[in-house]
């Protein structure tokens, strides 16, 4: 039986890596992270997969449960008795009773030789929830690295964003500066001077959400990979060589949906039917007749027989016996014909719940191949828009500076140039998220991520 090659819950020691440099590092000094790193502590110290493979253990140790049943049991008993009785002299109350002690000992096996088939689908049942269990800490492994991904993706774009609102921000002041001489000097009006001054106190404000976004995103982070809240993170850029679309490979839709078929949850769920299917022999089986062998082997001693312990224990008393009986179910108040009901049922919910994993899953593949195509339109489109609006932008400085244009012209196509500049960093986070999530839905992310990675390396 296949199981997963989960880690060894290396939790501990991540932790301890953590808190080791939580306490050496500065607390202006953030601990700097990159993607492979945020992967690797993510599936070691992550509390979910942890639990998923602790569910593969514990169905593991069902499936040697079920293969011990096939063997015989064997018992010890001992015991040693002490009495008093009355005697000819007078009674226990009188103090005149009679002492005496006896002991025994006895060894015994029983095996079950047929029943019914419940052993042999007890052991199916058992490797098919070992099997689901351990395809389910598969397909868990890849949620956590579709979460821990995107999260880290996510993290790296409000890093830009900051950038971006700090930029626009810094222009700004140096404009109202600027306007602020000119309505000195008699050129610029006050109702201009106020109205930069506007626009620089909204700048300020969306630097402060786009900060807060950015904070957020690191918590969201930092709770995924356990590390402690309070500890400072820097997430290094990791999109170098893979914000482009020809960087990326290019799904094919033919050869997702054919990986989709043997995706982890779907198969943990067909090792579900199979489990279920094995339930309703075992209540089956209640109908059949059931053959057992048994044997035992005793002795024993009492000091009122004649003879020494040994004589006794040796020669006397020594007894075996060996025996088979068959049980065959007669009446049992209808016991197996509602199990097999209630089996048969629960095998018709499997059924039903894998249809409908399996539709939901090439659904949500189709929307992750819509979703990138759009985000590559998206990018493209807003490229290009922003490639337009900075050169409009620097001609309406111009005409500015001339006196040919407003300044509420000029602050329409900076607002303009600021909204082109983030879409531009958000299609390429959704460019990539989109193809990170065709390959989550096919069931081919880790193939995805090590190649990705090795290819911006």
């Amino acid at each position: 039986m296949k199981k997963p090659s989960r880690p060894r819950f290396a939790a501990c020691a991540v932790t301890a890596l953590m808190a080791l440099a939580s306490a050496v590092a500065d607390e202006t000094s953030p601990l700097a992270l990159t993607l492979p790193q945020a992967i690797t502590i993510a599936l070691d110290s992550n509390i979910a997969l942890q639990r998923s493979g602790l569910a593969v253990e514990t169905r593991n140790a069902g499936v040697e449960q079920a293969q011990a049943d096939y063997s015989p049991d064997l018992n010890l008993r001992l015991s040693e008795n002490v009495g008093l009785s009355s005697s000819t002299e007078g009674g226990i109350f009188e103090g005149e009773g009679r002492w005496s002690d006896s002991a025994s000992a006895s060894l015994s096996s029983s095996l079950s030789l047929y029943d019914g088939g419940t052993r042999k689908a007890s052991l199916e049942l058992a490797k098919a929830e070992l099997e689901a269990a351990s395809l389910d800490f598969d397909r868990d492994r890849q949620a956590l690295l579709f979460n821990t991904v995107s999260q880290y993706f996510q993290s790296v774009l409000r890093s830009k964003e900051i950038a971006i609102q700090e930029e626009e921000l810094a222009t700004r002041i140096e404009e109202l500066e600027r306007i602020q001489i000119d309505v000195e000097n008699g050129i610029r009006t006050q109702s201009e001077y106020l109205r930069q001054q506007a626009q620089v106190s909204n700048s300020e404000r969306l630097l402060a959400q786009a900060r807060n976004t950015y904070a957020n995103s690191l918590y969201a982070l930092k709770n995924t990979l356990r590390i402690p809240a309070p500890q400072a993170i820097v997430c290094e850029d990791p999109y170098q060589g893979i914000e482009n679309p020809d960087t990326l490979a290019e799904p094919n839709l033919s050869t997702s949906l054919a990986a989709l078929q043997t995706r982890a949850d779907l198969s943990a769920q067909r090792a579900r039917l199979y489990s279920a299917e094995q339930d309703l022999e075992i209540a089956r089986s209640g109908k059949r007749p059931s053959v057992s062998a048994s044997a035992s082997l005793g002795t024993g001693y009492s000091s009122n027989a004649a003879g020494s312990f040994s004589d006794q224990a040796l020669r006397d008393k020594p007894r075996a016996s060996a025996g088979i009986s068959v049980s065959i179910p007669i009446f049992d108040k209808r016991r197996t014909e509602l199990a097999t009901v209630r089996s048969r049922i629960a095998l018709q919910q499997e059924e039903l719940f894998l249809d409908s994993l399996r539709l939901a899953a090439e659904t949500a593949l189709y929307q992750a191949e819509q979703n990138y195509q759009t985000a590559k339109l998206q990018l493209a489109a807003s490229q290009n828009q922003l490639a337009a609006t900075e050169s409009a932008l620097e001609a309406e400085l111009s005409r500015y500076e001339a006196g040919a244009a407003t300044l509420l012209e000029v602050n329409s196509l900076r607002s303009s140039r600021l909204d082109a500049a983030v879409a531009v960093e958000e299609a390429r986070f959704a460019l990539f998220t989109s193809r990170l999530g065709i390959s989550y839905e096919d069931g081919t992310i880790e193939t995805f991520l090590r190649d990705t990675l090795q290819l911006a390396n």
